[in-house]
């Protein structure tokens, strides 16, 4: 799958997850060594898996993500991002994540402040006991110009 990752952060995060992950299934977030992540940090999410009923939580909403889409979602859960279709989107991954146990890369169009924005996104399940996914962890990256979203740091 890596060959396959255009970004480079993106293909880096998954290296380093294929890496801890060993010849488990699915690692641990206990296994991460949070020094190791610093190049993903402004463009990671990091999930909480809830259960009956099935939710998801950010416990990381990266600071160049929400720059981006103008909100940060830390703390919040994805039932409550304000646009109907990304948060339709987001539900339908983490969905998908949960069930199938594997990696998920995609690449998508989504619309921040009325534009539509291409980007690519990885995302990595993890599981405390090798099994169950409790958490996700992701990486986002635009593929557009950011200083022609109008928006200044």
């Amino acid at each position: 799958m890596v060959e396959q990752i255009e970004t480079p952060i993106l293909r880096k995060l998954y290296a380093y997850w294929d890496n801890v992950r060993g010849d488990r299934a699915l690692p641990a977030w206990r296994d991460f060594d949070v020094h190791h992540l610093s190049f993903i940090v402004p463009n990671m999410l990091l999930m909480e898996v809830h259960r009956d009923p099935l939710r998801f939580r950010f416990r990381v909403h990266g600071h160049q993500l929400a720059w981006r889409i103008g909100y940060d979602m830390t703390g919040r859960f994805v039932d409550e991002m304000p646009h109907p279709e990304n948060r339709a989107v987001m539900t339908e991954r983490c969905r998908w994540l949960v069930e199938n146990a594997r990696p998920y890369l995609g690449r998508r169009v989504r619309i921040v402040g009325g534009r539509p924005i291409p980007y690519e996104v990885v995302w990595l399940p993890l599981a405390d006991d090798g099994r169950e996914i409790n958490l996700l962890l992701g990486g986002l990256e635009y593929l557009d110009d950011p200083a022609q979203s109008g928006r200044v740091l």
